[in-house]
């Protein structure tokens, strides 16, 4: 019995070393379907051959290791290659002793599944939380709503808060009817059958109030025309608008007007001509070297595009398959950098770390020789390790930003740090940041040079663009010595002409005097802006705060609430343009003036004092508000998924 015990724990390491082996960093990770190929052999072989089991899953390893010498580092193949060939000469001549090689072998791969283990652990510790979390979440949140009534009294309100509400409400219906009958009607249309503005739409506030909002109100805005810090919609209602176009208007839209203007001109004998290069692509890339200090450019269609192309070089050049990001960070829209909302693939070959975290480094450290580069984006000095803010998430006012600017900086000087150490590409995704920040983006910003830079929005002069700068070497996409070999990181429109015409003239626009003074000029009227706000409030007991990051900015609600995402009607309503993210994120554009932010400041006023007024503002006695407020929601959480277990959707009464 006891031979049959030890044989069986034998066989059982065996199998489980070569799991270990086939899952070693040197090889795909189709390594499984190899190893359970093996497996096939063996049951094949000793059925037919009568072979002992080590022996059959030695034959498997060794099969298995010769598929994958193609994808192995020079090094390790030859010392797959040499073992094997030990191996074999061993069975003939046996120079070690009986059972000593299955041994060695053995051992080799508890090391390696111990050292693997630790470096597991080390991760771990390192990631981001709602990396781990999102993706069990997002399987059990459960779908519910709440009725009519309980839609003004979530929070526990007194009946007359609550009827205040509502009355509140019904108003605001009613000012929408008016002010926007045409563009509601086009709404609905574009609901039905734009899937882009549908989801967009159904993504404004915590997910149960959003039934009846979505049936009452619909801030889709069809605009005509915009004039200067304002857009002009189909019915005539003119806003000023601080969503920024997604990022994409930071120099203002009159310039981009002209900029347009001018592209076609200088393009419109060409027109559409795809392959052959305009003389511009040439002008284009001087000044994009000399801005990111890289030696080459490779032009994209989107900055999603871009960070795709910037992965697969890092990737192809570097022979390493793990990419690092930082919680909460967005770099588009490819499931190839997602790690949590919106991600169902799974981005099993990226790993999401704390910012600010001396863990984090240590990681990058430890497996600097798997990790093909770190991305970073600028915007998280603003929140770091949350996600963008928006009023989706906004349950009580646990959004906090602009408060980590001086310790990112630091923080980047360490990642360059230990990237430069380690030879890790450190990338700055800065198709957000890049030129917003300063007309050299992060780089310039902070004095951190990355390897890789990624731009986008701005850039394109009012034109669609997505652009990758790096050193020669890490953007080539051929291998000398394996010409089969290349990464393919090429678009077809990549140079259109329109788009380089108009990126060149954004581009010289940002060498003259008029952009030096605009920076210099935006940053002095916005911070002052930020405090003349904040005394305002004060003053008027407004529980709200303002925060920039340069002309990025959010507002700060600073008390426990479950309403504060209403602000973002009632200011469409006082004629302020935001983006589907709600009061979460803002942007300036720098032809911001005084008077224009006098103008926001009056309606952000009126739209806060009907906030308060109308009772969204009712806060619960005592300190424990914010308690009271998680709790609910905790609760409503726990009943709609208790309805979904027996397949109902919950509405809360």
């Amino acid at each position: 019995m006891m031979d049959r015990w030890t044989e069986a724990c034998s066989n059982g390491v065996l199998l489980f070393s070569c799991v270990v082996f086939t899952r070693m960093s040197t090889m795909s990770t189709n390594s499984l379907q190899f190893t359970l190929m093996g497996l096939l052999v063996y049951v094949f072989l000793t059925d037919n051959i009568g072979l002992e089991l080590k022996d059959a899953v030695l034959i498997a390893l060794q099969a298995i290791a010769l598929m994958h010498l193609p994808m192995m580092k020079r090094v390790v193949a030859l010392g797959v290659l040499a073992g094997i060939a030990f191996y074999h000469v061993d069975q003939s001549v046996h120079v070690l002793p009986e059972g000593a090689l299955i041994a060695g072998l053995t051992l080799g791969a508890a090391v390696e599944a111990v050292h693997r283990a630790f470096k597991l652990a080390v991760t771990l510790s390192a990631t981001a939380t709602l990396t781990m979390v999102f993706p069990f979440a997002s399987r059990v949140f459960p779908s519910f709503t709440f009725s009519d009534e309980y839609f003004f009294r979530a929070d526990g309100c007194p009946p007359e808060i609550a009827a205040k509400r509502k009355a509140s409400f019904q108003s605001l219906q009613a000012s929408w009817e008016k002010k926007w009958p045409k563009s509601r009607a086009e709404a609905q249309f574009l609901k039905k059958h734009f899937s882009d503005l549908r989801f967009a739409s159904g993504n404004r506030v915590f997910l149960p109030f959003n039934r009846l909002l979505d049936e009452t109100f619909d801030p889709a805005t069809i605009v005509v025309k915009s004039d200067r810090t304002d857009l002009v919609d189909i019915d005539g209602q003119r806003m000023i608008d601080i969503s920024g176009s997604y990022g994409v208007n930071v120099i203002g839209t009159e310039r981009y007007k002209q900029m347009m203007k001018d592209g076609m001109d200088a393009v419109g004998d060409l027109g559409l001509v795809l392959g052959p290069i305009h003389p511009v692509v040439r002008e284009n890339i001087e000044m994009l070297t000399e801005i990111s200090g890289k030696e080459e450019v490779s032009f994209h269609m989107s900055g999603t595009e871009a960070v795709m192309g910037a992965v697969r070089l890092c990737r192809y050049n570097t022979g390493k398959k793990l990419i690092v990001v930082f919680g909460g960070s967005y770099h588009g829209w490819w499931d190839g950098v997602q790690t949590s909302a919106g991600n169902e693939r799974g981005a099993y070959d990226v790993i999401s770390l704390n910012d600010l975290d001396p863990k984090s480094l240590q990681v990058i450290k430890l497996r600097a020789s798997e990790i093909a580069c770190v991305i970073i984006n600028p915007l998280q000095a603003f929140h770091p390790n949350k996600p963008p803010p928006s009023d989706l998430v906004l349950m009580t006012n646990s959004r906090n930003a602009g408060q980590k600017e001086n310790e990112y900086q630091e923080w980047l000087r360490k990642v360059r740090k230990i990237c430069t150490d380690y030879k890790v590409v450190l990338m700055y995704d800065e198709v957000y940041t890049g030129f917003r920040l300063a007309p050299g983006g992060a780089q310039e910003y902070y004095g951190v040079p990355a390897d890789i830079v990624v731009y986008g929005k701005t850039l394109g002069g009012g034109m669609p663009i997505g652009v990758i700068c790096g050193p020669s070497w890490l953007m080539n996409r051929n291998d000398p010595n394996k010409p089969l070999r290349v990464a393919y990181v090429i678009g077809t429109f990549s140079a259109a002409p329109l788009t380089v015409a108009c990126m060149n003239q954004f581009l010289k626009w940002l060498k003259t005097p008029d952009a030096e003074t605009a920076y210099h000029n935006s940053r002095v009227v916005i911070q002052d802006w930020m405090n003349e706000m904040n005394e305002a409030f004060a003053a008027r007991d407004i529980p709200l705060r303002v925060a920039s990051y340069a002309s990025v900015w959010t507002m700060l609600f600073t008390q426990p609430g479950r309403y504060h995402w209403y602000l973002q009607y009632l200011l469409r309503d006082e004629g302020v343009q935001l983006s589907w993210v709600g009061t979460g994120r803002l942007n300036f554009s720098l032809d911001f003036n005084k008077a224009d932010l006098n103008r926001l400041k009056e309606k952000m006023i009126r739209a806060c004092e009907r906030m308060k007024d109308d009772g969204w503002w009712w806060k619960s006695p005592g300190k424990s508000a914010a308690t009271k407020i998680k709790l609910y929601t905790v609760m409503e959480i726990v009943k709609g998924f208790v309805a979904s277990l027996f397949g109902r959707k919950l509405t809360i009464h």
